[in-house]
């Protein structure tokens, strides 16, 4: 039986365009995906190949996401010597640490919708030895960049470790839409 407290609340487009909302929130899941993943081949690379051994979560869980790509840069790089395919992990790391530039950008930075000029909006700012501030216009495009970056950087993580070629999601996903 379904009570008031559990009737579903309807948002629209509150506080953004469902459209914008949809895109972060894939931005969002795709980015949790590729920590876990990460987490998981740490681990693997450590030689722990039991999913379900928790020492890599103890491990790793409470680490910055930088932290995690040093490590597996330096098990990478210990590791090459024996497994040559392991030799590309400084491209791949470096298409990691490009989605999330990306995705850091919206993460970290409020966003608004004007309803008048139908013109979202984010304001970003930086206070590193000299204080930054400026509006740029998002676009769908733009969170779209990040959201194909991270399945990028997915796949060739799971290719490096695995050698295993693995289409991006985005590819395999998508539904071509004429502009509106």
């Amino acid at each position: 039986m379904k009570t008031k407290k559990d009737a579903i609340i309807v948002w629209g487009d509150w506080p953004l365009p469902a459209a914008y909302l949809a895109e972060l929130g894939r931005v969002v899941i795709l980015w949790s995906a590729l920590e876990r993943q990460l987490d998981l081949i740490l681990g693997k690379l450590m030689g722990f190949n039991d999913m379900v051994d928790m020492r890599p979560f103890i491990a790793f869980n409470h680490a910055s996401f930088p932290q995690k790509l040093d490590a597996l840069g330096a098990l990478c790089e210990l590791l090459s010597a024996e497994h040559r395919h392991l030799s590309g992990c400084a491209k791949v790391v470096e298409q990691i640490r490009t989605a999330q530039t990306l995705r850091n950008r919206f993460m970290h930075n409020g966003m608004t919708y004007d309803l008048e000029s139908g013109v979202c909006q984010m304001g970003v700012g930086t206070a590193r030895g000299k204080l930054k501030t400026r509006v740029d216009q998002v676009s769908l495009a733009d969170i779209q960049k990040a959201t194909i970056a991270i399945s990028e950087a997915q796949s060739a993580l799971h290719e490096l470790v695995l050698k295993t070629k693995r289409e991006p999601g985005w590819k395999t996903a998508r539904t071509e839409h004429p502009p509106a």
